[in-house]
């Protein structure tokens, strides 16, 4: 699946699950869906009534739909709204599916950005319901491509790095994840490292205050979790931690420094 027919989306109910029969996903009702598609590279909003368009585009492009538990919650509610397509039938990925698999339980996406991505959700599904309600629409459309973007970022780490974070017993654990591609970050670092390449990486910094920054770094020690490297913004030698690259490319500049000599 090529990737620039990929759509991430999440929707928010206009009802609870207390609020209808025996908790069937399908009777909630959707209140807005939000999307980005990869293919045009923006977000999208849809509105109940704006649904019909939404399928007659998911009829011709066929794309691969991410989500978040969108499997066995968002595809259920969103599908009375389908008369011609069977979302089931489109291909997919969700990433709590793929975490639960791999782990044998659930987690939340707020747990997972927070680890992943130094980020958490703006609000609940609670507070969607109640901007719905109250007619705070633009509220509503916030918080839900928020989540969209959440959700984008923590497979866009995954399909860069070939694992995403979580945390078990108050530690940064890896999960790999089957969307990753080869070489991850993580074999650029040690080929950087190995061939005196020089790098540009965007970094999220999480002290003293959590901000992602763009620099040029040189690798001169390296190992998965953690490398040492000279970052020309701050014009000295710092740790990084491998995990909070966001994202890297390698240049074609080299330089001359080396540790030892072979």
């Amino acid at each position: 699946m090529a990737e620039q027919n990929i759509i991430v989306y999440d929707l928010e109910t206009q009802k609870t699950f207390a609020e209808v029969e025996n908790g069937k996903p399908e009777l909630l009702r959707v209140s807005y869906l939000g999307l980005y598609s990869f293919s045009q590279n923006q977000y999208f909003g849809f509105f109940e009534p704006d649904l019909p368009k939404l399928e007659a585009i998911m009829l011709k492009e066929q794309p691969l739909l991410i989500g978040f538990n969108s499997i066995h919650f968002d595809n259920k509610v969103l599908q009375p709204y389908f008369k011609q397509l069977n979302i089931s039938t489109l291909p997919q990925l969700d990433i709590l599916a793929e975490i639960y698999n791999s782990l044998g339980f659930r987690m939340k996406l707020e747990s997972v950005a927070q680890a992943t991505l130094g980020t958490g959700k703006s609000g609940s599904g609670l507070d969607a319901i109640r901007y719905f309600r109250t007619g705070n629409l633009e509220a509503l459309s916030k918080y839900c491509l928020d989540d969209v973007r959440i959700t984008k970022d923590i497979y866009l780490y995954g399909k860069q790095h070939g694992f995403i974070l979580y945390t078990a017993a108050g530690e940064l654990a890896r999960l790999p994840v089957s969307w990753g591609n080869a070489p991850t970050i993580t074999d650029q670092l040690k080929q950087a490292w190995q061939q005196h390449q020089r790098c540009s990486i965007s970094y999220l910094q999480m002290e003293p205050t959590r901000q992602i920054y763009n620099t040029e770094i040189d690798v001169i020690t390296f190992n998965p979790k953690t490398i040492t490297a000279y970052c020309q913004q701050a014009h000295a030698t710092k740790p990084f931690s491998v995990d909070r690259i966001q994202t890297l490319s390698i240049t074609k500049q080299q330089y001359a420094y080396q540790a030892v000599l072979f």
